[in-house]
């Protein structure tokens, strides 16, 4: 299974009144997390804003994604217990008959039909 392990690598601080991020990193540090593509060396890296800004005025941390190869978790050999079905059971239908449909004490009866058209 593939997982993605991050690499912290330096934090930093906003510059006054500008949307720039400072950062100061250790050379041999980045050097040890670069890539190569297309024959050169490349390092990707991600920021973050930090929630709280730390004891030393950084409020930005970065990081370099790695993907790494780690073993699956074994699945358990015993068979987990069924688990209790939280469905409502089906209600039974009662059958249907002329006096449940309309009942003798309601209105909704229909009128008794005549050849006439009402229009």
């Amino acid at each position: 299974m593939k997982t993605f392990e991050k690499n912290y690598i330096g934090k930093g601080t906003q510059v006054a009144n500008l949307s720039i991020v400072k950062f100061s990193f250790k050379l041999s540090e980045i050097a040890k997390l670069s890539h190569v593509f297309n024959g050169e060396d490349f390092i990707t890296f991600e920021v973050a804003k930090l929630k709280n800004t730390d004891s030393f005025g950084h409020g930005y941390t970065a990081y370099v994604n790695k993907m790494v190869e780690t073993q699956e978790p074994q699945t358990s050999l015993v068979e987990d217990a069924p688990k209790k079905s939280t469905r409502k059971p089906k209600r039974t239908a009662t059958p249907k008959t002329e006096a449940s449909i309309f009942p003798d004490n309601t209105d909704y009866h229909m009128p008794e039909s005549t050849d006439e058209l009402p229009f």
